[in-house]
C-alpha cells in the first residue's frame, strides 16, 4: 500500500498544481465544456467540487496517517479562498462564494471518504473475532 499512497501524494500535488493553474488563466483561456447557458452556474459548482474532491481523496489517502482528512481539507479550503481572490486580478475571471464554497465542499467530502477508505483498508488486516 505504501507505494500506492506515494503515488496519489504526487497526484494530489499535482492536481494542487493543476487548479492553481486553471483558477489563475485568463477566462479565454480556459477550458469550457459547451455547457448550456442556463446550465453553467451548475456546471462550474460541480467542476469545483470534483476538482477539490479528487485532490482531497488523493492527498488524503496519499498521507494516510500522517495528517488528519479535516487538516487537508481546512488547507484546500484556505487554497481554493486565496485563488478565489487572486482571479480579481485576472482578465476575465472573477471571484466567487459560491465557487469557494463548492472547492470547501468537495475538499469535505474527498478527505472525509478517502479517511473511510484508509479505515476500512486499516480494518480488513484485522483478524476478526
Amino acid at each position: 500500500m505504501a507505494f500506492l499512497q506515494k503515488i496519489a501524494q504526487l497526484a494530489g500535488w499535482l492536481a494542487v498544481v493543476v487548479i492553481a493553474i486553471l483558477s489563475l488563466v485568463p477566462g479565454s483561456l480556459r477550458p469550457h465544456f459547451g455547457v448550456p447557458p442556463n446550465l453553467e452556474h451548475v456546471a462550474a459548482y460541480l467542476e469545483h467540487v470534483v476538482a477539490y474532491l479528487g485532490t482531497a481523496g488523493l492527498l488524503t489517502f496519499g498521507y494516510g496517517k500522517q495528517y488528519r482528512p479535516l487538516v487537508v481539507a481546512l488547507c484546500l479550503s484556505i487554497y481554493s479562498a486565496v485563488l478565489e481572490i487572486a482571479q480579481i486580478l485576472v482578465p476575465g475571471r472573477h471571484a466567487g462564494f459560491s465557487d469557494f464554497a463548492a472547492s470547501t465542499t468537495g475538499a469535505v467530502i474527498g478527505s472525509a471518504l478517502a479517511w473511510i477508505v484508509l479505515r476500512a483498508l486499516a480494518g480488513s488486516g484485522t483478524p476478526r473475532r
